[in-house]
């Protein structure tokens, strides 16, 4: 039995090498970021790329205790959970609901919320700001979750609507004779069939939202509330920036992104594949 090897065409070893370079430009970042977070600032500035001489949790110690960085952390948790928790239901329904039901106003319902995949994001903050002031809801918990539901519904519902559109209703209609009602065929027939789509909306609502600056920047004052993006740019001064420890709080900061994508990360390429083969 003999063993053929594949000859690979030119043409083909230029790509893999294009590949490879791309994969190498997006991965060395980081991990420059997480030995650099490990170097003292001395070492930082005898040469950047360089390795540390020594493994150094100091700056993650100096970060979490005198940046108060622990409490940036959890404000943006709290609120990206919620706003995903909250876009994850509405959406669902929602989506299920327009692609599913004929009713007067569905189309004009539809249209409004593809409008906001048209508005620019930012042209928002100064009327929000306003809104917000005058309804006394400046500086709370919830301040943040409002808008980061707003911005992500309308991207949320678009994928949903499309995606349930491609499931047979016949499913459905089998379910009912047997008794299953409106609300049952959602949560046991089409959420389950909607799981890769649903972990690509997690995925983007979650990093829009821990990611997200200006907002978090106009609408929150108080020092308890701030985000991890707010938190971020006060390692910056006016004259010097502690490059060390700046990164350190950079490499935390993408934990819980990198964490979200890596446990649903075959959720999402399923629901690519299954769009592209469904659409």
């Amino acid at each position: 039995m003999s063993n053929k090897v594949k000859k690979i065409t030119p043409i083909q070893a230029l790509l893999n090498l294009i590949v490879s370079l791309f994969t190498i430009s997006c991965v060395f970042p980081i991990i420059w970021m997480t030995y650099t977070s490990l170097k003292s600032g001395k070492e930082y500035q005898e040469n950047i790329l360089s390795l540390p001489s020594s493994i150094n949790f100091e700056n993650y110690v100096q970060v979490m205790r005198n940046a108060n960085f622990g409490q940036y952390f959890y404000n943006s948790f709290i609120v990206s959970l919620l706003t995903l928790t909250l876009v994850l239901i509405l959406a669902s329904i929602t989506g299920y609901f327009l692609s599913r039901f004929k009713f007067k106003g569905r189309k004009s319902i539809y249209a409004f919320f593809m409008l906001g995949l048209v508005v620019p994001t930012h042209a928002w903050l100064l009327p929000m700001f306003i809104q917000f002031n005058n309804l006394g809801i400046l500086d709370k918990r919830v301040t943040l979750v409002l808008p980061y539901i707003t911005f992500a519904m309308p991207t949320a519902i678009f994928l949903l609507e499309s995606f349930i559109q491609s499931i047979p209703i016949e499913m459905e209609e089998s379910a009912s004779i047997e008794g299953c009602g409106v609300w049952q065929s959602l949560w046991k027939i089409i959420l389950p069939l909607c799981k890769p789509m649903l972990a690509t909306v997690l995925i983007l609502t979650f990093n829009t939202s821990w990611n997200e600056f200006p907002f978090a920047l106009v609408l929150i004052t108080k020092d308890s509330l701030k985000t991890v993006p707010v938190a971020l740019s006060m390692f910056t001064g006016t004259y010097t920036t502690n490059y060390p420890q700046l990164v350190t709080a950079l490499v935390i900061s993408i934990i819980p992104v990198v964490v979200f994508y890596a446990l649903f990360s075959k959720k999402i390429m399923e629901g690519m594949v299954a769009g592209a083969v469904k659409g």
